[in-house]
């Protein structure tokens, strides 16, 4: 029971994250990202590939000898890290407060590139260009062995081998503390002048370039925040599976799934995020029950072949439900208000009450 609340708690914190994020992009500015799905992995590589190498730098300071080849040595390698972490818990957890600066670095730039790669594309060009450049990440990552261990995957070291309780439920409570951090930030951000920014792109970008606002600069500030934030969430599943492979970070999990929920919530609203979220991971959770419960039962019959496209009919379904019935989602977008600006007034064209300045000769 405690594991499925954790493994719950790591489902529902790290998509809450992903779907904010998603959520900003294009609830908020516009912006039909269909790569998120590369942020994620970003942070995840950013673990398997400098993350691993600084450790067994540290360690290999601390008079370790590893063995020399990168990939089929890993797990030897990784298995004398953890031993040699279980007993540095500061220098665990530095490692992991580096990983995360780093993956957030590494995550805006490659969010701020895809943002000017994507130039002034609208609509359908836009996502078809970030589908290319989803498909391209993967298969870049699958073909190099000094990412992620190509198509083999690399293990990486338990940074929290040093607790003596379950390790998974301090990452539980990091990953939901995170997720609730970042809630907060984009509250900020939506209701700043920057948020209001980021409407008038998505409403009308016609007239916010005669406004003479750079919308190229905009889209890329806006990709490279939310390119950042996700990374972040691949750098705490890396730590949660103590493994990184290409395929692990598909674009069913960490795109379309991401996109069923701010619809299911409700597109820029930042609350609907987390109401789409909690119904999805639920959703999924009973999918995966389901097929640990039929699966067994339905061996032998023609029924089993459908087991495994249960969660892309789900997926597809609702999408194509809530798209027509419920477009503005369960949480619709409150109507922006300003502080101390009266509407009706503005709309009334009245003039507002001017203060009367004292005189300075007055006692």
């Amino acid at each position: 029971m405690q594991i499925t609340i954790i493994n719950s708690a790591v489902f529902f914190g790290h998509y809450v994250i992903i779907a904010g994020a998603l959520n900003l992009q294009f609830g908020n500015a516009g912006i039909p990202n269909m790569s998120s799905n590369v942020s994620v992995a970003m942070g995840a590589y950013t673990v398997s590939s400098v993350v691993l190498r600084v450790s067994m730098w540290v360690a290999g300071k601390a008079g370790l000898v590893f063995k020399p080849n990168w990939v089929y040595d890993n797990p030897y390698n990784v298995n004398l890290m953890t031993a040699y972490f279980s007993n540095e818990p500061i220098l665990s957890l530095s490692l992991v407060l580096f990983s995360i600066a780093i993956a957030l670095v590494l995550g805006s730039i490659m969010g701020y590139f895809i943002g000017k790669l994507s130039g002034r594309l609208r609509s359908t060009r836009l996502m078809m260009l970030t589908l290319i450049i989803s498909d391209a990440a993967r298969i870049i990552a699958a073909n190099n062995e000094f990412i992620a261990g190509g198509t083999i995957g690399s293990f990486i070291p338990n940074f929290f081998a040093w607790y003596e309780g379950e390790q998974m439920v301090i990452l539980a409570m990091v990953i939901l503390l995170v997720g609730l951090t970042c809630y907060y930030l984009m509250h900020i951000m939506l209701n700043s002048p920057y948020g209001r920014l980021m409407r008038a792109m998505r409403d009308n970008e016609m007239t916010l370039n005669s406004t003479g606002k750079d919308i190229g600069r905009l889209r890329s500030e806006v990709m490279m925040f939310g390119g950042g934030i996700m990374s972040v969430t691949g750098v705490l599943l890396a730590f949660y599976y103590s493994f990184v492979q290409v395929n692990l970070y598909g674009r069913v999990d960490y795109t379309f799934w991401p996109w069923l929920m701010i619809t299911i919530g409700g597109l820029g609203s930042n609350p609907g995020g987390y109401v789409g979220t909690l119904l999805s991971v639920s959703i999924l959770k009973a999918l995966t029950l389901s097929k640990q419960t039929l699966g067994p039962m339905l061996i032998g019959t023609t029924w089993i072949k459908l087991i495994s496209y249960f969660e892309d009919l789900i997926l597809g379904g609702l999408l194509i439900l809530f798209v027509m019935f419920k477009p503005r989602g369960l949480v619709p977008e409150k109507n922006l208000v300003i502080r101390d600006v009266n509407y009706i007034d503005i709309i009334l064209e009245k003039d507002p009450p001017r203060k009367k300045r004292a005189s300075p000769f007055s006692p």
